[in-house]
This record gives structure tokens, sequence and C-alpha cells, in this order.
């Protein structure tokens, strides 16, 4: 079993009271590496009790004032609220939707991730026969 989160990688962590927000990375479903915002309690970081709220960059657009979804937002705080042990209070709503969305442009400038004991050398665009692109890191196991 691979871990999907690793949260002794961190980009930045931020404490606001009971709640520590982490820049960080998660493994996608193509087992790449991508930056995300991590919501967890504070102090709950290593208890077995601790689930910890997901970001992704990819649903960022969701929490945007000018952008974004509402009711993807409200669903998901819904849901976050029940896993941080918070009441659905409107204060808590309210806490983490700005959270999040006061966060964004730290998720966006979160740099791509660094496995250990690698290193890069450059990026190169692969074109398949469709013309469907993506990016692949060439590197030099250390």
């Amino acid at each position: 079993m691979t871990a999907v989160l690793d949260l002794t990688r961190r980009h930045f962590i931020r404490t606001l009271g009971d709640l520590t927000l982490i820049g960080s990375w998660f493994l996608n479903e193509d087992e790449r590496w991508r930056p995300c915002l991590v919501i967890i309690r504070t102090g709950d970081e290593r208890c077995e009790h601790c689930v910890p709220c997901v970001v992704t960059l990819d649903k960022a657009w969701i929490w945007s004032q000018e952008v974004g979804d509402m009711f993807q937002c409200a669903d998901t705080v819904a849901g976050f609220l029940h896993c941080l042990r918070m009441s659905p209070t409107k204060h808590n709503i309210i806490r983490i939707a700005s959270m999040i969305e006061d966060h964004l442009d730290d998720l966006c400038t979160i740099p791509p991730w660094e496995p250990i004991g690698r290193e890069v050398l450059g990026e190169v665009t692969i074109t398949d026969e469709n013309g469907k692109q993506r990016e692949v890191e060439l590197t030099h196991d250390v």
C-alpha cells in the first residue's frame, strides 16, 4: 500500500488556532505528486483519529468567489467539519471556507514535488499520436 499523503513533506505550515493548514503534495490517480492544502486539528497530526481534509489544485477553483461553485464548496465544507470534529455552525462554515480561499494563492505557488534522492535534470513535453501532451521530468538518481 502506497501512502497518498505524507505530512512530513511540507512546503509551508500555518497554525491558525485549533486548526493547522499545511501546504503539501498528494499522490493522484496518475501516480504523480501534486500540490494540495491540508487542514487538520492542531496537535492531531500523529493521532490515530486524525483525518486530513485535502484541497487539491485541480479543485481549487470551487473556492474562488469569482468563478467558484458555492454548492460544491458548501458540500465539501460540511464533510471537512465532520472530519475535523467541529459543529456545523455558521461561524465554522465561514471559517473553513475563508481559510481555504485566503490560501489559494499559496496553493498555486507550491512548487513541483521533489522526491528525496533525485536530481531533476530537465523537463520534456511528450505528445502522443492523438495530440495529448504530458510533461515528464528527466532525473538522475543520486
